[in-house]
């Protein structure tokens, strides 16, 4: 009988991309999880959830029980895991987006399940199974630029959302004393008019809730520009941050062994810009 240390048996749950049964455990646990996707998606279409609802609820159990075990293997071996700034291991596993997610499904089924909680025990929630797409280790690389962008954008970021945050307020608030004597039922106070401050500064518009007046015309136009200015800004640093960061990862830096740069510019002789003397 074949014995797997917990060494080896991290480097396949982990799952390590140079490990032959890693590499493909990794793409079986997302295709089930994917299945469970598909299953909840197709149970709520009447004729489907009759006809294969015997499918659907075997696929279900069978699902959970294989990542309940799947969890307990992997928590087991997360002392393995390589250590680094990490005084816990096991708890670096515990607390990684994806292991919440399988914690948070696997529980509320067996909440569910046990107190009968047809809500929780129906396991909707398997949804955010979808979330594993991100731990598949062909996207590893990517996902590791994507928290070096949040990283280095994070205070441009928090300034932007909370620019916005401050813009609808304000539209909100002057909103309500402009409309609230002529529409009280749409405007009746300043938290019911964020509801038409987020719509309209996010420039989607309902039209359930729409300012009469010319004065109240003239702030919603203004909080619609704005918007269109506030919500793309997350988005403008979002890309700055990305282009500078593939920029860093393609271009050399001076002084790099095998860099050949230009003497008038300075910029690398290989970057395809056009060289001119300074």
């Amino acid at each position: 009988m074949v014995q797997l240390s917990r060494d080896q048996v991290w480097t396949v749950v982990d799952p390590d991309p140079e490990n032959r049964l890693g590499a493909r455990f990794d793409p079986i646990v997302f295709a089930l999880a994917s299945m469970n996707v598909i299953a909840v998606v197709l149970s709520t279409v009447e004729s489907l959830g009759d006809r294969y609802s015997s499918f659907f609820a075997a696929l279900l159990v069978g699902s959970i029980v294989l990542f309940t075990g799947l969890y307990v293997i992997r928590l087991w071996a997360a002392g393995s895991a390589p250590h680094g700034n990490v005084r816990s291991p096991r708890f670096a596993f515990v607390r990684d987006p994806i292991a919440v997610v399988d914690l948070f499904v696997i529980a509320t089924f067996w909440i569910g399940f046990l107190f009968e909680i047809s809500l929780l025990e129906s396991g909707l929630f398997r949804v955010l199974w979808l979330a594993r797409v991100l731990n598949l280790s062909w996207f590893r690389h990517s996902r590791r630029r994507f928290k070096r962008v949040l990283d280095a954008q994070r205070a441009d970021l928090i300034v932007a959302f909370s620019g916005a945050g401050m813009f609808v307020l304000v539209s909100s608030t002057l909103m309500y004393f402009v409309e609230g004597s002529v529409q009280p039922d749409a405007f009746s106070s300043i938290p019911d008019t964020l509801w038409w401050g987020v719509v309209t500064l996010t420039t989607v518009g309902y039209g359930d809730v729409v300012p009469v007046t010319p004065l109240g015309r003239l702030l919603g136009a203004a909080t619609m520009l704005g918007g269109v200015a506030f919500f793309t800004l997350p988005s403008s640093i979002l890309a700055a941050g990305f282009f500078a960061d593939r920029a860093g990862e393609q271009t050399p830096m001076p002084g790099t062994p095998g860099a050949t740069w230009c003497p008038h510019c300075g910029r690398p002789l290989d970057s395809g810009a056009p060289h001119r003397r300074r």
